[in-house]
């Protein structure tokens, strides 16, 4: 029996519908996969990030990334970054921690990555891997002030792919740990967060990919001088939608602040201080 067009056609369709994303391709905004880069590959990474609500005011931050990762061996990956943050705000957002306004674009920092593949999602089943990330910055993220901060992260990574790769599941579980100076005086004050991270990606075109993810964390903190507490806790979650090519890819992510500890006399079910209403966060991959 010979094959028609109409044949030839759904079958490349169904093809390509079924090709697994590039390896280290982020399906998902925020939460991330288990592959690593094959050993000599190389890829760049743009992320921005946009911040939007507070208390009260106006109130919008813009963070950039520029990242450039390599793959040392086939399951070990190492990348470094240079952040930068942009902050417009007036009317005193958060009384007594964001007062005045401000408005002002300055690089910040930079960060250095490991991530080790221990357990390939297509070969094992369940993927697994190991991550780690340090992180200095001379500017706050949230108020824009200068600062001495470092910051070391680690995660826990889990990837299951079902239905012959089509739908993949992601769980993060992380642990971020910040000692933070002002550079206006004031004594350092240091910060631990665990956080789980979570999501699904579902390939319902060739290269086109529809996702939803979420995260809920919860901070301490230690003054100066004070023992250690419960700081805040808050939950975020939103859709996202992710396009590969062959050589780049691009996802697009919304996530809103879903409920948070209260602040103070504020009632609002969101914790507004240390975090956002709102974010939007486009991350752009291009392959060597």
């Amino acid at each position: 029996m010979s094959l028609t067009r109409h044949h030839l056609t759904g079958l490349l369709l169904a093809a390509a519908v079924s090709l697994p994303a590039q390896a280290d391709e982020n399906l998902l905004g925020y939460t991330m996969g288990a592959e690593t880069l094959p050993q000599g590959a190389a890829e760049a990474y743009l992320w921005l990030t946009d911040h939007r609500g507070k208390r009260q005011g106006h109130y919008e931050a813009q963070y950039v990334r520029l990242e450039y990762e390599y793959g040392l061996t086939d399951t070990l990956s190492g990348s470094v970054y240079l952040n930068g943050y942009r902050h417009d705000y007036s009317g005193n957002p958060v009384p007594g921690q964001i007062d005045g306004e401000l408005k002002q674009a300055r690089w910040s920092g930079a960060s250095a990555e490991v991530k080790k593949m221990l357990a390939s999602p297509y070969k094992a089943g369940l993927g697994v891997a190991l991550y780690g990330e340090v992180t200095y910055d001379s500017i706050d993220s949230v108020t824009g002030e200068k600062v001495d901060a470092w910051e070391l992260e680690g995660k826990l990574i889990f990837q299951k792919p079902f239905l012959d790769d089509q739908l993949q599941w992601v769980t993060n579980l992380e642990l971020e740990a910040e000692t933070n100076r002002a550079r206006a005086g004031g004594e350092r004050e240091n910060a631990i967060a665990p956080r789980l991270r979570t999501g699904v990606s579902y390939r319902f075109a060739p290269n086109w990919f529809v996702g939803f993810e979420g995260w809920a964390d919860v901070e301490y903190r230690k003054t100066p001088g004070g023992p250690w507490g419960r700081d805040h806790w808050d939950m975020f979650a939103g859709p996202s939608l992710h396009y590969g090519a062959k050589q780049w890819w691009a996802t697009l992510t919304y996530v809103r602040q879903l409920a948070g500890s209260d602040e103070q006399d504020m009632h609002t079910g969101l914790h507004l201080a240390d975090h956002e209403k709102q974010e939007i966060r486009l991350k752009l991959g291009y392959n060597f």
